[in-house]
């Protein structure tokens, strides 16, 4: 704005300088050329003037009407000739023509003020006096055409004064239309960063309670998945103690009947009776027992990862006759939760039994990746596969199926992932992420 106010305040001074100036040089020279021009029509057919023209010209410059205004005098011919002076020592002197000069011979009226440096103006600029230096053209009365130049020096006091008053009266009101802006300028911005500064504050409030939220939030699902594990866990202990009681229960009073009956039908000699009684009490038995099997679980919590897995992966293999490639990489991730291990446990059951079940494949792929934030294991089958678009369905045999597989990792913050092509096979990745509970 500084540099904006010296700008504009430098460009309107300069204009009505000029505009000043040039008024007072039209002025004086219509004033002066009323004098001039009847006196000077020699000058039309040659260079020079004639002694009463001459006489003439002093006569007019000396009397009392311009003798106090008009300082000194030059009449020009073209090429830079004076012809006629107030100095008679720059008569027939050339000099090279000013601008002024050429201006004038273009028919304009041109003026300066206090511009004095052209060699022929040596004796006005010691004069010390402000002083309009006006190139006036003379016309021939006749033809209008411009036969010479008549270069004048007059005072200008009063100019100056009254571009001193312009000059000064400009600057002010310059000024005071920029420190107005500017006020407004820092009344505007300082309104603006009040603004900033209460947007700010009210982010800045936002942003915490929103980090107080997340920090709630992931601490409640902290202890949803922790309660999740637990219960797990306690379903799981159920379940098996459920399987314990019917092996060391039913079946032990089952298979203790079997045996009374053996030696009372010995006794009475009832041997088809004996036979078919028999038959029933072993399939009660084994049914029992295969129930028992199944709802029981090896002891999981002592077993690493991939004693875990080797576990699993040897159980599925003997109940269904086929065959498993087992494959470990990375390293052994930290210690797991029982919840955690009980999942990848089922997993493991899960998906090789849909594999060997859904996929009719004989062999499969099992590999596992342990890293210290995750263990992540892949199930992979070259079976028949399925569109993984269609809405997954509840196991019809009663097993857990993918849906209930799904929930059971997402309950405990994991992820499972199923990619399947039809006749291309599928895959199925489990990630636990071990850092995920507290």
């Amino acid at each position: 704005m500084l540099v904006a106010l010296v700008a504009v305040g430098s460009w309107v001074s300069h204009r009505i300088e000029q505009a000043a100036v040039q008024n007072f040089g039209i002025t004086a020279a219509n004033y002066v050329e009323s004098f001039i021009s009847p006196i000077t029509q020699d000058l039309a057919d040659g260079t020079e003037l004639s002694d009463p023209a001459q006489q003439a010209m002093e006569e007019i410059f000396s009397s009392s009407a311009l003798s106090g205004r008009i300082v000194s005098y030059k009449i020009w011919k073209k090429g830079g000739l004076i012809v006629h002076a107030s100095d008679p020592l720059l008569a027939g002197q050339k000099f090279d023509p000013s601008d002024d000069l050429r201006a004038a011979w273009q028919g304009k009226v041109s003026a300066s003020f206090e511009d004095l440096n052209d060699p022929e103006d040596a004796s006005e600029a010691s004069l010390g006096v402000p002083l309009l230096e006006v190139y006036s053209p003379i016309h021939e009365v006749f033809s209008g055409e411009i036969i010479a130049v008549a270069e004048f020096y007059e005072r200008a006091d009063a100019l100056q004064i009254e571009l001193s008053d312009a000059q000064r009266t400009t600057w002010m009101v310059v000024g005071s239309a920029f420190a107005l802006s500017g006020l407004l300028l820092i009344g505007i911005v300082k309104a603006g960063g009040r603004t900033i500064e209460v947007q700010r504050a009210e982010l800045k409030a936002q942003l915490a309670a929103s980090e107080r939220l997340a920090i709630q939030n992931d601490t409640l699902r902290k202890r949803a998945i922790t309660a999740n594990q637990r219960a797990t866990a306690q379903t799981e202990q159920t379940i098996r103690r459920v399987g314990s009681d019917l092996h060391d229960g039913p079946a032990q009073h089952l298979s203790f009947a079997a045996l009374r009956l053996d030696s009372a039908f010995e006794k009475e000699g009832a041997p088809d009776a004996r036979k078919e009684i028999r038959t029933s009490l072993n399939k009660a038995l084994e049914e029992i027992r295969a129930i028992s099997r199944g709802l029981a679980l090896p002891e999981l919590e002592e077993l690493d990862v991939a004693g875990l897995v080797r576990r699993a992966v040897t159980e599925r293999e003997a109940q269904s006759g086929y065959s498993v490639d087992l494959k470990f990489e990375g390293s052994e991730p930290k210690t797991l939760s029982y919840a955690e291990k009980l999942c990848i446990y089922r997993f493991l059951q899960e998906g090789l039994s849909n594999a060997f079940r859904h996929g009719k494949v004989e062999t499969a792929v099992v590999t596992v990746t342990g890293m210290p934030e995750c263990v992540r294991i892949n199930i992979e089958d070259a079976g028949e596969g399925f569109n993984v678009r269609d809405p997954i369905q509840l196991d019809a045999h009663g097993g857990q199926g993918l849906i209930g597989l799904k929930d059971r990792v997402e309950s405990i913050g994991g992820s499972l992932t199923i990619e399947s092509n039809i006749g291309k096979g599928t895959v199925l990745t489990l990630e636990i992420d071990t850092e995920e509970t507290a």
